[in-house]
């Protein structure tokens, strides 16, 4: 690939992971209901979930209306309802997962440090681009990550969401570097459609089994495994 001046990261399931996990969480409370439920479900759901919100955000930046959170809710609900065969009594247990009214800790992705000293340490300027809160700056820094990077762009922050190409953009502009000049890594199909959108080349590492492209967006111009594969990927 091209040498980039400029690595752009996701955070949730690129530099960090949430321990217990979503799907873990919804597995442990459908279970209750469920008893033959098996894992792999509990992920296709999980992975349908992530495209219809994908597409959902889509749809809010085009028209710029916001759907209300219950109404987002209920459509999540909906989703896992349908795919597994959840009763209705489970979907409070379901509500405080998606609220995350639970116990949940942020833990690095393997690699993500060494992987992020080697790039800085080769002169790229590195970036965050999230949809995310305010909060996760003091996670960054618990765990030591916020040294790394020069610019950090969370979308509750700037109201900005991908896959809008602008918040892309913005953390371009604040790195100094053209969107043809960087890459950005990250899990979800519509961080593809993002980077595309701002003509930016994507590595992507899809963190679901079940996780598909759709054929509208297009494949990645890499796919890797692990997060220490970049830095192979931009020595070759």
């Amino acid at each position: 690939m091209k040498a980039p001046k400029c690595v752009l990261f996701d955070i949730d399931n690129t530099l960090l992971m949430k321990r217990p996990s979503i799907p873990e969480k919804v597995y442990e409370t459908a279970k209750q209901f469920l008893p033959e439920l098996a894992f792999e479900d509990v992920e296709r759901s999980y992975a349908k979930s992530e495209l219809w919100q994908g597409e959902q955000i889509q749809k809010e930046n085009e028209t710029g209306v916001r759907m209300p959170d219950e109404e987002y809710l209920q459509n999540i609900f909906g989703i896992y309802r349908e795919a597994l065969g959840l009763p209705e009594e489970a979907l409070e247990g379901l509500r405080d997962v998606f609220m995350h009214n639970y116990f949940m800790e942020y833990e690095l992705v393997p690699g993500a440090a060494e992987t992020l000293e080697r790039l800085k340490s080769r002169g790229l300027k590195l970036g965050i681009v999230s949809n995310n809160t305010p909060k996760v700056r003091a996670k960054l820094a618990e765990l030591g990550l916020d040294k790394f990077f020069e610019s950090v762009v969370i979308s509750e922050e700037v109201d900005l969401y991908k896959p809008d190409p602008a918040i892309l953009e913005l953390a371009c502009e604040q790195l100094g570097a053209a969107p043809g000049d960087s890459v950005y890594v990250g899990d979800h199909p519509f961080d593809i459609l993002c980077a595309h959108a701002a003509n930016m080349p994507v590595i992507w590492r899809p963190v679901n089994p079940y996780m598909a492209v759709p054929d509208h967006i297009g494949p990645p111009e890499h796919k890797i495994g692990t997060l220490t594969e970049i830095v192979e990927l931009l020595d070759n």
